[in-house]
């Protein structure tokens, strides 16, 4: 059986023009409405819920890229694109859940159309309306990077929020994304795209993307959805690494509306919980301990430096390479930050080969060092740095920097140790 007539239908094929190739299988399609929804859920460990099942279109007598291609190639985009939406809304009308257990229904928008002058044209509200549902039900995804007319866009995002509808970015970082859009646009949600999930587990600079982007996303009040987690791994390292919601085939694959069970998705979601506080206990205990092993190695240098006169400072700096093999570099800076004594490396460690990057020499100014003023000007005794790269080496490192009152010279002294970072975010045990 047909669905209903889609609001104003006359409105959707408008404009197009008759001079464009045409696709008899496409026509046959639009006309017959031949097109199915399925659904796939996004999962919140901290609610332990389903909060959304995203609507995904499967064209019955074509391929969906395909159908999408003739589309764009005959001038029909709009069309298909409303016909997507009006199937995933009569579809997600249809559906039944617990009392108070109804998802939100993340709808796909092809952004792209926004460039061919369908801003204002309220559709997708009355579309909304017409299939007996509020705003509020509707998140609506939107790939910026589609799109030329940024200020339509924007325009278009603006006119939905204030319309009651929540605000999806799709597919960050896959192509051709653009970071300060997410400012420009304020959505509520940020969905990081498969390619930057695949084996975050294994993949430091994928971890510190995502990290960053959870910091971005926090800064102006969004959420970020990890999307196409596929193992443990994926969905523990996304959680741990700050994604409120998840998706993927770990979960569910995308089902027709039959054949979903979300209650069924309660287990492996509250298995997954367990995982995360497991691994964020575990990352809390190294944190102190690494805490500690640091403090007891500082400890140690400021010991070995006050058994000697300033002619043994390199000797004592060299030693206390020794003390652990996380140590990169050691180097003495006196009261005002210039450095007193050479930079020592530890063995082994490999430096850029690059003008940019070169272990300071004796005399060298740090006194504009985070790790130095914020000894000199605060009173505080010991300083450890957030992760840094290393003009000494091009390495990601942290400094630990500690106020030393040598008693054989009466003179004030910065010990300066340079850590490297480690690049997994799980310690083994």
């Amino acid at each position: 059986m047909r669905n209903r007539t889609l609001p104003d239908i006359g409105r959707i094929r408008a404009g197009r023009q008759d001079e464009l190739p045409r696709s008899d299988a496409l026509q046959h399609l639009l006309d017959h409405q031949e097109l199915d929804t399925v659904f796939q859920p996004i999962l919140s460990l901290r609610h332990q819920s389903v909060v959304g099942i995203e609507a995904l279109a499967r064209p019955r007598t074509m391929g969906l890229v395909q159908m999408f291609l003739e589309a764009e190639t005959t001038g029909r985009m709009l069309e298909v694109d409303r016909l997507c939406r009006w199937m995933a809304l009569e579809t997600y009308r249809r559906l039944r859940f617990e009392p108070g257990c109804r998802p939100l229904l993340f709808l796909n928008f092809e952004a792209s159309v926004i460039d061919r002058g369908v801003l204002g044209s309220g559709w997708l509200l009355e579309a909304v309306q017409a299939a007996g549902l509020e705003p509020g039900d509707v998140v609506i995804e939107v790939n910026e990077s589609r799109v030329l007319d940024l200020e339509a866009l924007r325009a278009f995002v603006d006119d939905y929020r204030q319309h009651g509808f929540l605000i999806a970015l799709d597919d960050l970082g896959a192509g051709d994304s653009n970071l300060p859009r997410i400012a420009q646009l304020r959505p509520h949600i940020i969905k990081l795209d498969r390619h930057l999930v695949a084996h975050v587990d294994r993949d430091f600079f994928k971890q510190e993307t995502i990290k960053s982007l959870v910091n971005l996303s926090r800064s102006i009040g969004c959420m970020v959805l990890a999307e196409g987690v596929e193992t443990h791994a994926e969905v523990d390292t996304c959680a741990s690494l700050g994604a409120e919601l998840l998706q993927g085939f770990f979960f569910a694959r995308p089902r027709k509306p039959d054949q979903l069970d979300l209650p069924g998705l309660l287990e492996p979601l509250a298995e997954a919980t367990r995982r995360q506080r497991v691994h964020a206990t575990r990352a809390l205990k190294a944190r102190r301990q690494q805490s500690l092993d640091l403090h007891r190695i500082a400890q140690k240098g400021c010991a070995s430096l006050q058994k000697v006169q300033r002619q043994g400072f390199d000797q004592a700096l060299r030693d206390l390479l020794s003390a652990d093999q996380g140590i990169e570099a050691t180097y003495l800076l006196d009261e005002r930050g210039i450095q007193v004594s050479e930079t020592h490396m530890a063995p082994g460690i490999n430096v850029m080969s690059s003008r940019l990057f070169e272990p300071a020499r004796r005399g060298s100014d740090h006194s504009f060092k985070e790790y130095f003023f914020s000894l000199a000007d605060t009173g505080l005794t010991r300083y450890t740095t957030n992760s840094y790269i290393s003009l000494a080496t091009g390495h990601s490192c942290r400094t630990v920097a500690v106020l030393l009152r040598h008693g054989l010279t009466a003179a004030n002294y910065v010990l300066c140790i340079d850590f490297l970072t480690p690049t997994s975010l799980f310690p083994q045990g």
